[in-house]
């Protein structure tokens, strides 16, 4: 019998938090230790423009979670929108909203996707897995896809290889808690804190010291480099505050060129132009990183690639690995995070400004995510 939408809004908000990717639970304790709790607002949008759906259900989901303490808005269900154009704006507290944004983007995701075929999950996993030869696959698509899918879509992936996934409920198949490495929203919330504060260090190697500071010793300590399009810089900067660190996360959005790619001379690849050079995390923005590593004598760092990693894409990273080690003795990257099992329509949220004590709103975002001006949204009571 098919549940009602009441009673699954119901459940999934009694365990939001099994739901949610594993970063975004520490990001809060982080930032509840550290005192960091800026006034931001997030901005949601799809890259595919179309009919709007699912934002009615994670209007409701922030307004049952939060009560008063968010201000949403929205674009309606049956709205057509724009590629890129705001779906919805939410303003609050950082630490009041911090742990939302998974369930919320599944909501949205499902809704502009529809219907997805498991068997298509099933093969696409299964083709990754294999194109990894080895290489160790985490499934980190939770915000692909609605909550109430994650553990039985989290259950393909483990029966076709993946070992592990980023929430509570999607790692019940390997018998195992979410894992993951750190949010660009831990780190532009410390880049708010400091500018507030007058204070110039960088904001991804002081997140690091919170995350090694305050989180269980247990999980490793791996941070995400590439908030400010600093990949190599940033990446220094924070094995250097944090002398444990044992990874990082390359995940440069779309917009920007990786520190370093467009310079880099690379040997002939066997792999499609798309993954070559160009935008985001491609094999020119993964080969400057390590490179610059290893010649800063920090090559044994772990990195896992995250970003579109389909069976293809996966491909042409696996035979670039084996051509950097043939010719550097060190592996190009370590492992993969990806949620391409299937083809959604995938909603992204950002950090895009904070309030200073002056009550004025000030641009803060990832590099590449700015705010997108829009007068469509209308706010929800």
């Amino acid at each position: 019998m098919v549940k009602d939408t009441q009673t699954r809004m119901e459940e999934v908000v009694e365990k939001y938090r099994e739901y949610t990717d594993k970063y975004f639970l520490r990001t809060r304790q982080i930032l509840e230790n550290e005192g960091i709790n800026p006034y931001v607002r997030y901005q949601v949008f799809a890259r595919k423009g179309g009919e709007v759906r699912g934002v009615n259900e994670a209007v409701q989901f922030i307004k049952e979670v939060t009560g008063n303490k968010a201000k949403i808005f929205a674009l309606a269900d049956g709205q057509i929108y724009s590629p890129c154009e705001p779906l919805m704006k939410i303003e609050g507290n950082v630490q009041d909203l911090v742990e939302l944004e998974t369930v919320y983007l599944g909501m949205i995701s499902a809704g502009l996707t529809g219907d997805i075929s498991m068997q298509e999950v099933k093969q696409r996993a299964g083709d990754i897995v294999r194109e990894s030869q080895g290489k160790p696959v985490f499934y980190f698509g939770a915000r692909h896809f609605h909550p109430t899918l994650d553990e039985k879509i989290a259950k393909i992936c483990q029966e076709e290889g993946f070992i592990g996934a980023s929430t509570d409920v999607g790692a019940r198949a390997w018998n195992a808690k979410g894992i993951g490495t750190t949010p660009h929203a831990l780190i532009v919330s410390y880049a708010a804190y400091l500018k507030e504060n007058g204070n110039i260090a960088n904001a991804t190697a002081e997140a690091a010291k919170g995350f090694d500071k305050y989180v269980d010793k247990t999980v490793p300590r791996l941070m995400l480099i590439d908030t400010f399009n600093r990949e190599i810089d940033d990446t220094t900067e924070t094995a250097e505050a944090v002398p444990n660190l044992r990874g990082i996360r390359i995940d440069t959005c779309g917009e920007n060129y990786a520190q370093g790619a467009k310079e880099i001379a690379l040997p002939k690849l066997d792999a499609p132009e798309k993954y070559v050079r160009g935008k985001g995390v491609t094999l020119a923005a993964v080969w400057a990183l390590r490179n610059a590593l290893v010649q800063k004598e920090l090559g044994n760092l772990e990195l896992t690639v995250s970003s579109g990693f389909n069976a293809e894409k996966t491909k042409a990273f696996v035979e670039a690995d084996r051509v950097f080690k043939e010719k550097f003795g060190y592996e190009l990257f370590t492992n993969i995070g990806t949620g391409s099992i299937a083809n959604p329509i995938m909603a992204t949220a950002d950090i895009v400004a904070y309030k200073n004590e002056k009550n004025q709103w000030i641009e803060m975002h990832k590099v590449g995510r700015p705010e997108i001006a829009t007068e469509r949204l209308q706010e929800i009571k």
